[in-house]
């Protein structure tokens, strides 16, 4: 089973033990954000405090910058970001252009603006592909996602094409869904789970909430009501269609703490919609938090430059008290926390 509710850090023991020795190492994992605009104004949104924008990434740019990132040992990449990935022009040609370069590609979406032409252009190079659908009916998908309730049966359509072309093709991406349990929309999984099983889906990730600081709205959800949908979900888990529940994820979000920095920065990096390169989705619109941007120099030397390094001591010094529960990074921060704070008994392996 792949392990979604974890870290994949002890994969990679090479840049681990870089990490260790000089504290820094080349990103694993980066997130692309292609636009800010977006078809959608989901009500559980991380981002609803930023403006939805008209920003798409320079095509040139952003083939050169991921050309630049698989010459110097970046090994992922995820279209995603503050906006809907589909709905840039070129991503396509993204997707390609990272796969050709030697990264491996995914993308979350939404799903409704995919295309048969944009399906055949893409799913043969990703990795796995995910879909955010957040309800089990067009009604209460409509107010979750504020959008047409027309949409619903679009992205449905979407997935099953997906299906259907991957199977045609003998290609190998998961074709993955993910249901963020809220308090709009926590009962409308099982019926989810029905049809996404019917359609040929690969899998169903159902994933606690988690309040970003910034945010407006707070839609969370006590641990034992998000606890007990695994149990009305039990049933439609099978070889062929995997129920993914984070349920680890969910302990993190409502429990402390071991680690008093985010060590895992190196690790990971975003790039949103106007080519800035930030440590994380808190600090989108905050150019103070910026480690520099690829329209003024090539990811390669933003990376290795000194704005990154005085941004990274900056982070350092105010301390993560205000950072986001449950975030990408928490679990890699208790592995590398580990690591760091040896206990008397290590060495009886």
């Amino acid at each position: 089973m792949i392990d979604v509710d974890n870290h994949k850090l002890m994969f990679h023991p090479e840049r681990v033990a870089e990490w260790k020795k000089e504290e820094d190492c080349y990103p694993i994992y980066v997130e692309i954000g292609p636009t800010n605009t977006c078809n959608h104004r989901c009500a559980f949104c991380a981002l609803d405090y930023l403006e939805y924008g008209r920003d798409f990434i320079d095509k040139d740019i952003m083939v050169s910058t991921l050309k630049n990132m698989g010459e110097q040992g970046v090994k992922s990449v995820m279209f995603a970001g503050e906006g809907e990935p589909l709905l840039h022009k070129n991503i396509g040609l993204f997707v390609e252009t990272a796969k050709k370069s030697g990264i491996d590609v995914s993308m979350t979406t939404n799903g409704v603006p995919f295309t048969d032409e944009k399906i055949k252009q893409i799913l043969p190079n990703l990795s796995w592909l995910r879909f955010s659908i957040n309800s089990g009916s067009s009604k209460n998908y409509s107010q979750v996602h504020k959008t047409k309730k027309e949409d619903f049966f679009r992205v449905i359509k979407n997935i099953r094409k997906c299906v259907e072309y991957k199977e045609k093709n003998n290609l190998d991406p998961t074709i993955g869904t993910q249901f963020l349990a809220i308090s709009k929309n926590i009962n409308e999984a099982p019926k989810l789970a029905k049809i996404l099983k019917n359609i040929g889906a690969d899998n169903l990730q159902i994933k606690p909430y988690s309040h970003h600081p910034s945010s407006i709205n707070d839609y969370s959800v006590g641990i034992d009501v998000f606890n007990q949908l695994e149990e009305k979900l039990t049933e439609f888990d099978s070889d062929n269609f995997k129920v993914l529940f984070r349920k680890q994820t969910a302990k993190r979000i409502n429990e402390g703490i071991n680690y008093s920095e985010c060590y895992g920065l190196p690790f990971f990096t975003l790039i949103d919609s106007k080519g800035n390169v930030i440590p994380c989705n808190l600090f989108y619109k905050n150019e103070e938090f910026s480690y520099g941007n690829i329209y003024k120099a090539n990811f390669n030397e933003i990376w290795k430059g000194a704005k990154r390094k005085q941004v990274i001591e900056k982070i350092r010094q105010q301390g993560i008290s205000e950072c986001r529960k449950g975030c990408r990074l928490d679990p890699i921060n208790r592995y590398l926390h580990r690591l760091k704070n040896h206990e008397p008994h290590d060495n009886f392996i």
